[in-house]
């Protein structure tokens, strides 16, 4: 009988190209996983839209980051999407969640080597909204620090020592007894400066989990301080209200991609307004709805 050979793992599809010239003023890193195929669409249909222009001239360019799939099946589809779209960026590692950490090194030294010219970099999951006419118009129009590392903090986190546990850091690999303030990895911005002062650091802190802690880490080995903002909504999912996704809020967390789609036709449909009372209310209106949201929800 004749052996059949070994069949070879199809190769990742072609990194995307550099960024042209003018660099994009945000670049949008979004990890994604093999299968999230129509997250990454909805994304791609709505408030990321590949490469476009935000209100007042600032261009933006939208990458989904990912690792290995396991079935040759889904590394086929993903050649064909990359093709398509040309925004996928592959790492030459299995995609799973204890691997988010090397995910993110990758969309950093990406950003470094290919698009070493844009001024922020902000990395966003595939389940989050993101207002980015408000967020670039922030970025812009701000007095920053050089090296920023922005968005919703997290103080006193305590690591998870449970062997079974999904995020178990061992006490050899991180002694301490609580983790410094960190952003959370639902959605945070780093200016250029802070790109390179992470990745500076990165091959002196062990890489632990999850990968928004591992940031932190790098961060505060590099001397960049965390900055909180309050319209970064964290892990807190914000139902669909025209004044929060519109005005208000830079992030929401926890949205699929029927979401995604619903919040995006309320915006483009003039939705997306604040009246007096829900203005002066702000942020916290919006935090009360995503409460009630997690109470009743």
């Amino acid at each position: 009988q004749r052996r059949l050979a070994p069949r070879r793992p199809l190769p990742p599809p072609a990194a995307p190209p550099p960024a042209a010239r003018p660099p994009p003023f945000l670049l949008v890193l979004v990890p994604s996983a093999p299968s999230h195929a129509a997250r990454r669409q909805a994304v791609r249909d709505t408030w990321g839209g590949g490469a476009r222009t935000a209100p007042g001239g600032l261009p933006t360019r939208t990458i989904f980051v990912l690792g290995v799939p396991g079935a040759p099946a889904e590394q086929a589809a993903l050649g064909a999407e990359a093709r398509r779209h040309g925004d996928l960026l592959q790492g030459p590692f299995p995609d799973t969640y204890p691997g988010l950490g090397r995910k993110t090194l990758l969309l950093l030294r990406w950003a470094a080597a290919r698009c070493p010219r844009a001024p922020f970099l902000l990395k966003a999951d595939d389940d989050v909204f993101v207002n980015l006419p408000a967020l670039t118009s922030y970025l812009a129009g701000g007095r920053h620090p050089r090296r920023l590392y922005l968005g919703r903090l997290h103080w006193g986190v305590r690591p998870e020592r449970d062997p079974g546990g999904r995020h178990h850091v061992p006490a050899a690999l991180y002694p301490a007894a609580a983790f410094p303030p960190y952003c959370s990895g639902t959605a945070y911005v780093l200016s250029r400066q802070a790109v390179t002062a992470v990745l500076a650091a990165a091959p002196h802190v062990p890489m632990v989990a999850p990968e928004d802690v591992w940031v932190g880490l790098c961060a505060r080995r590099a001397g960049v301080a965390p900055r909180h903002s309050a319209r970064m909504g964290g892990s807190a999912r914000v139902p669909p209200d025209g004044c929060c996704y519109g005005e208000v809020m830079f992030s929401s967390h926890r949205l699929g991609p029927g979401e995604l789609r619903g919040v995006w036709g309320l915006l483009r449909g003039g939705g997306g307004g604040c009246s007096r009372l829900q203005r002066a209310l702000g942020v916290l209106r919006c935090r009360l709805l995503a409460a009630g949201e997690w109470l009743w929800g």
